[in-house]
């Protein structure tokens, strides 16, 4: 089922060198408020020392010019902040999306959480 409003979530992974942090989103990634609440969230965990980022995108279910812009602007808040970002779980249709953008000839991906948490652990 699709959401029908964006929500993201995001775990602090405990052990984790450099501040592993995974952020879940659910729902369209859009230019409405929620969206920015959730490029606000990351910037301020970038800010605070956070370098390493997941971006859990299984439950996107469509993203917009908007969303992309939001995803640009945290690989490059995370790149000049010495932070890594990946996504994760990209669901078919936003992958083919952010291809034909070029945004994933940019920014890690991985196939699922767990390989892009393993991703980040590695380098």
């Amino acid at each position: 089922m699709t959401k029908k409003s964006f929500e993201f979530s995001s775990e602090t992974m405990a052990g984790a060198a450099g501040g592993l942090v995974v952020f879940t989103l659910a729902g369209p990634l859009n230019g409405l408020e929620a969206a920015y609440d959730f490029q606000d969230e990351v910037r301020r965990k970038i800010a605070g020392g956070c370098r390493k980022i997941v971006l859990d995108l299984a439950e996107v279910g469509r993203v917009d010019s908007c969303g992309i812009g939001i995803l640009a602007s945290l690989m490059w808040s995370a790149s000049q902040a010495g932070s890594r970002m990946v996504l994760a779980a990209i669901p078919g249709h936003v992958e083919k999306l952010l291809q034909i953008v070029t945004l994933l000839d940019h920014v890690d991906h991985a196939p699922s959480r767990e390989a892009a948490m393993a991703l980040l652990q590695r380098r």
